[in-house]
């Protein structure tokens, strides 16, 4: 059976952790998500998650929703937030030099879903990860 759990958080890095506990109860109510599948989509979602706190509302934090939605053949994140719209180039986002402080969420994000979108509609930010389940 499907679950979607949902939250509305502020744009601050305290919350975060509240992305966190969201992953934790969708894999409790879960357990037959494989450890991969979890880990990789985990990250994806924290670093998206990471990309709006830090960018979106900069130089205030903006609130942002967030959906987490478990299928029998995939599991998806869908963010969402009234932040700076994004300029990100999803063909060129490679990983940074091992020295760069910054740039890697995107490119990690990219590293472990299967699809990951980005849409501006009117002065909403929409981000869309997706993994495709393997176990």
């Amino acid at each position: 059976m499907p679950a979607e759990l949902s939250l509305r958080a502020p744009g601050v890095p305290a919350s975060l952790d509240d992305v966190h506990v969201l992953l934790t109860r969708a894999w409790d109510q879960h357990p037959d998500v494989g450890d991969d599948d979890r880990l990789r989509f985990e990250i994806a979602v924290v670093e998206i998650a990471g990309n709006v706190v830090e960018h979106a509302g900069d130089p205030d934090p903006v609130d942002f929703d967030l959906a987490v939605r478990v299928e029998d053949d995939r599991l998806e994140a869908r963010f969402q937030d009234p932040g700076r719209r994004v300029d990100v180039d999803f063909g060129t986002a490679d990983m940074p030099d091992a020295l760069a402080e910054t740039g890697r969420g995107v490119a990690l994000a990219l590293a472990t879903a299967d699809e990951l979108t980005y849409r501006r509609i009117g002065a909403v930010n929409h981000w869309l990860v997706l993994r495709r389940r393997r176990s």
